[in-house]
């Protein structure tokens, strides 16, 4: 079972990010630049300095930006001592050019993803104080001149709100981390069998009775919370202003909701989803049915999900919707009648066969609402997802490639390297399924 608290998917392509960057010992940038060449010129930032910009698009940046740095904008460049945001529609979108020279700090940026990068390299050429926002002026900048643009557009980190609901406060800092080194993609994994966490209006129950478990529940406690009840969800409302913030932030927030398999926080709600058997599988006190998989054969199941994601949907700008598709138990389909019927009807002996129909299904319901499917990498091998689908691969570097080759563009997110949950060593406690490695580990992983 995974138990993903922080799941990495494409990291900071720091191992991979050719040519090798001509940088001196004394800066760090990370990710590490394309180029970096350093000068004796440096910029001294004061309380005089300007902030400029010559596009109203990259606005919002120099209100981030004045978070950071107590500076006062101004509608034209000064002859000197300003910091200077600029397009040049010659360079990617996430592309910069950052120059420090004795007069000014010019950051040129093919779109506003660029130009977000640029100030984060700009901050990282500070002392460290200005992630407090607090930082005392005057600050020197170091003279050089960066060239950068990613060599990945996806580079992702997972966070996991299902096993261990986090406060909208904590997933607004965790937004701030993320972005400090470049991140662009939020996946935001909202729904598992320990809880379910965003409000649906025309289901309220789901969130308000879902998104908890323990005590009174129906909802066993589970993942060290034996003996309180525990958990929350975030209103549509919260979800908005989370999803607004990344965006200033460059990053895009892809909600992911577990189905068919780890949905026991739905089905607890409407155990009508299950299929037609009895369960046989209690817990020892005798009282908890542990099924957790959506019978695949319920038209009604169809109707009531249509419902849940055309919610969900309108609140995620992204294109992306990540509808799970890992560690299906599909012995539970084989014990159910109307499950096993279709399967035989159709000559098939394979549950995947199920999976991939379930998948379908929900494929072309998303794309009624203009998203395309995320999945784990369980669920591309049937056969009937779209080519346009992204697909996590999650359980190796190997099966990744497997499939990366059927043609699937593929997040590479192996366990053995980036979940973070895992102990970062032999030395101290933590889960060691995915295997114990630390951050050298991590900086190793060639993704070329």
């Amino acid at each position: 079972m995974k138990r993903l608290l922080l799941a990495m998917a494409i990291i900071f392509a720091v191992a991979c990010s050719a040519p090798k960057s001509e940088v001196a010992a004394e800066v760090a940038i990370i990710p590490q630049p394309l180029s970096l060449v350093q000068h004796d010129k440096s910029f001294t930032i004061t309380p005089a300095t300007a902030l400029v910009c010559d596009a109203a698009e990259l606005a919002p940046i120099v209100a981030y930006t004045k978070e950071y740095l107590a500076l006062q904008s101004a509608e034209s460049a000064p002859e000197s001592n300003y910091i200077a945001l600029s397009l040049d529609n010659s360079l990617a979108e996430e592309e910069y050019h950052l120059s420090v020279s004795a007069e000014s700090v010019k950051i040129v940026a093919g779109g506003y993803g660029g130009a977000f990068n640029g100030v984060q390299t700009l901050f990282q050429l500070l002392p460290s104080d200005v992630y407090t926002k607090q930082m005392q002026l005057p600050a020197t900048v170091q003279g050089c001149e960066v060239q950068d643009r990613p060599k990945f557009a996806y580079r992702g980190f997972m966070l996991d709100v299902a096993r261990t609901f986090m406060e909208k406060e904590n997933v607004l800092r965790y937004i701030d981390y993320i972005a400090y080194h470049k991140i662009n993609k939020l996946h935001w994994h909202l729904v598992d069998n320990q809880g379910w966490r965003v409000e649906i209006k025309s289901h309220p129950d789901l969130a308000k009775v879902g998104g908890f478990r323990g005590g009174d529940s129906p909802l066993r406690a589970a993942l060290g919370k034996w003996n309180e009840k525990y958990g929350g969800y975030y209103t549509q409302e919260e979800i908005k202003e989370i999803v607004a913030y990344a965006a200033v932030r460059n990053i895009e927030v892809i909600p992911e909701i577990d189905l068919p398999g780890h949905s026991e926080a739905l089905l607890r709600i409407y155990p009508q989803m299950l299929c037609n058997y009895t369960n046989d599988k209690l817990d020892v006190n005798g009282n908890y049915d542990g099924r957790g998989v959506v019978c695949a054969t319920k038209e009604s199941n169809y109707r009531l999900l249509e419902e849940i994601l055309a919610e969900v949907c309108a609140l995620f700008p992204s294109e992306h919707f990540h509808i799970g598709g890992d560690e299906v138990n599909m012995s539970q389909w084989k014990k159910c009648p109307d499950c096993s019927a279709w399967l035989r009807k159709r000559g098939y002996t394979d549950g995947h066969k199920l999976e991939d129909m379930f998948v379908g299904r929900i494929q072309a319901i998303l794309a009624k609402y203009g998203k395309v499917p995320s999945v784990w990498n369980e669920a591309a091998f049937g056969g009937g997802l779209s080519k346009k689908a992204l697909v996590h691969g999650w359980k190796s570097a190997k099966v990744c490639k497997e499939v990366m080759m059927k043609g699937y563009r593929t997040i590479f997110m192996p366990q053995e390297f980036f979940y973070f949950d895992m102990r970062q060593s032999d030395h101290e406690t933590g889960p060691v399924w995915g295997g114990a490695f630390d951050l050298r580990k991590t900086y190793s992983f060639d993704f070329v």
